[in-house]
């Protein structure tokens, strides 16, 4: 019972100082507030790039309908009306293409399978899609299998927002090893769970430590995806403190824990020389200034970040809004991927064990803006590779002192070894319309916390 009341505390501790949970309210409650009898509502057939196609679901499976050759995504609508056993999940048969996906324990109403493998198998319009029940049971009903086409990676110029070290290899390690990409970390990490106090017994110290130890990290880890040390930066930015750059414009703002007699000791650290030399202000306009800067250098076709509406953690939002406002002076249109590393409903997302495609996170709001979703599939061995890039991160593993003590482990439901890798990736794709609706929306919201 120590042992397990340690790790919840260690694990609530991390959580609060990352801004993703209120300490009055208990860990799973918390963490996982979508009811799982809830609808997800995405509204897929009435987005802009989506092609519908009606079919009639059975309690077997399907008919696969004629649609376009270059679709690249497809998800199928589903209604669960039962679910049992802690991972229930629905297998799926398509000329030889498996997968499967998982579903919350307990959970009925309205859900999308993601389908998008099936393209790369051999099949046929008329050919059956066989499901098998794993702990479910689905109406049989009419419903809507929708598609999307979306841009080629390959050969294409991709700018990745990770708002710490290890988000861009969570989210988008598959995207950035597939095309032409820079990846750009906004802070150093330098907060969260008390990984190294073994080592370092000061709390100012520890920090500094996990700070430089994680700056590294990103500047070093997306070299097993094949980039090259000029693609990759990080911005220097304090770990839990983008709300507050917002909040306290144009003031600046300290870190949280780190004790640092240079502030810009982790921008310091960058291989760039211009970054590296780049005067260094903690504040909201200097950081949408080098958010702009990046755009300026990268020129992306594409741009991967947070979506601040289904990403719960407050780095993640703010990132994403200074980049918009960064997106706005840029002014150029281009390809907008949003993702979620902590789903606003279910931190636990994405579900099951990590065979299991990533699936859409539960949401039925609004507010998202989107033009089409991407599944971008991965290979067994960019999975592989993928894996090894997260046991790289220091932040996503225990710190062990190999001398027999004991070491503080996170949940497997909430480990990012289970969750981030998956035979795809998932992201919510919008333009420059779009970004800007979520900008005034999410700054609405917000303006009474100003």
């Amino acid at each position: 019972m120590a042992m397990r009341n340690a790790i919840l505390i260690s694990v609530l501790i991390a959580i609060y100082l990352s801004g993703c949970t209120n300490t009055n309210s208990p860990l799973r409650p918390e963490l996982e507030t979508f009811q799982r009898s809830d609808d997800y509502d995405y509204g897929l057939s009435d987005l802009a790039g989506a092609g519908n196609h009606s079919l009639t679901l059975t309690e077997d499976g399907f008919q696969w309908p004629a649609i376009a050759t270059a679709v690249d995504t497809v998800l199928l609508e589903i209604s669960l009306q039962r679910t049992s056993g802690q991972n229930p999940a629905i297998g799926i048969d398509a000329g030889g293409v498996k997968l499967i996906q998982y579903f919350e324990q307990g959970g009925r109403g309205r859900r999308y399978l993601d389908l998008s493998p099936v393209l790369k198998g051999n099949i046929e319009p008329g050919d059956f899609i066989e499901f098998t029940s794993l702990g479910t049971q689905w109406k049989s009903q009419p419903t809507t299998l929708v598609t999307f086409t979306n841009p080629s990676l390959e050969g294409r110029r991709v700018l990745v927002i990770a708002p710490h070290p290890d988000d861009a290899e969570i989210a988008a390690f598959g995207v950035y090893q597939s095309s032409v990409a820079d990846v750009v970390t906004v802070t150093a990490g330098d907060a969260g769970g008390a990984n190294f106090e073994s080592l370092w017994a000061i709390e100012g110290e520890q920090y500094r430590a996990k700070g430089r130890i994680r700056t590294l990290d990103s500047l070093t880890v997306p070299f097993l995806g094949g980039l090259r040390p000029e693609a990759v930066r990080n911005l220097g930015y304090y770990d839990g403190t983008l709300r507050q750059l917002w909040l306290q414009r144009p003031n600046q703002v300290e870190p949280v824990l780190a004790e640092l007699e240079d502030p810009a000791y982790y921008r310091h650290l960058n291989f760039d020389p211009e970054l590296r030399d780049r005067e260094f202000e903690s504040s909201w306009q200097a950081l949408v200034a080098d958010l702009l800067s990046e755009l300026e250098r990268v020129q992306p076709q594409t741009i991967v970040a947070p979506h601040p509406q289904l990403d719960r953690h407050l780095d993640h939002q703010f990132a994403s809004i200074a980049l918009f406002e960064a997106l706005a002076k840029w002014g150029r249109e281009c390809d907008i991927l949003l993702y979620t590393n902590h789903a606003i409903g279910n931190e636990a997302f994405p579900l099951g064990p990590r065979n299991g495609l990533t699936g859409l996170p539960p949401f039925n709001g609004e507010g998202l803006h989107l033009r089409r979703i991407f599944s971008h599939q991965l290979t067994a061995e960019d999975q592989r590779r993928k894996l090894v890039a997260l046991e790289a991160m220091h932040d996503l593993r225990p710190f062990d002192l190999r001398n027999g003590s004991d070491i503080t482990t996170v949940p497997l439901i909430y480990d990012y070894f289970r969750r981030g890798v998956r035979p795809n990736e998932i992201f919510f794709a919008t333009n420059l319309d779009g970004v800007r609706a979520i900008y005034e929306e999410f700054i609405d919201a917000n303006k009474e916390n100003e």
